[in-house]
């Protein structure tokens, strides 16, 4: 199994793949005696209306990503709601296969309320837990997933899977 050495999620080393939607380490833009605001987080022009918020659950288990995801027209938010650590797996796409560039393929490591808004056509998975549960408040655009009659599907012209080459783990 491929290991992938986690990198603590700041500011700018997320770029690539997204936002970093964390407590910044640049200046506030506004303070006073009931607040201190960060301006401008992350661009989510993308939703263009057609956003909507979830609420996603992750079980603890075995970090064994063998599998990863992309969205081609919708960004991918994943808010810490209880501040417990994860781990965000990213990488770019190859223009010329569209597939994985598993040379790109990071592991962030999530703590303290750290969140992320994944680019579109950016590949990602799940975020892993690192405690029993973690939970996240998750965003994407509104018809990437259907509803009929209780079961859920995802729209396959959306949303693309690639099965990676060998598992990947993590070394913290």
């Amino acid at each position: 199994m491929k290991l992938v050495k986690t990198e603590k999620l700041s500011d700018n080393n997320f770029d690539a793949y997204g936002w970093a939607v964390r407590k910044p380490e640049r200046p506030m833009d506004v303070e006073n005696d009931q607040l201190i605001f960060w301006d401008n987080m992350a661009d989510l022009s993308n939703f263009a209306g057609n956003g909507l918020l979830g609420f996603l659950e992750v079980k603890r288990i075995p970090i064994k990503m063998e599998m990863m995801d992309l969205l081609t027209e919708s960004l991918r938010i994943y808010l810490s709601v209880d501040g417990r650590p994860s781990v965000q797996f990213v990488a770019l796409n190859n223009a010329d296969t569209n597939e994985t560039d598993l040379s790109t393929l990071k592991a962030f490591y999530l703590e303290n309320g750290d969140g992320v808004v994944i680019k579109e056509n950016v590949w990602h998975w799940t975020p892993y837990a690192l405690t029993e549960t973690a939970c996240f408040a998750m965003g994407l655009r509104n018809d990437i997933m259907k509803s009929s009659g209780g079961v859920y599907t995802v729209d396959d012209s959306k949303v693309k899977y690639f099965t990676l080459p060998e598992p990947v783990g993590i070394e913290l």
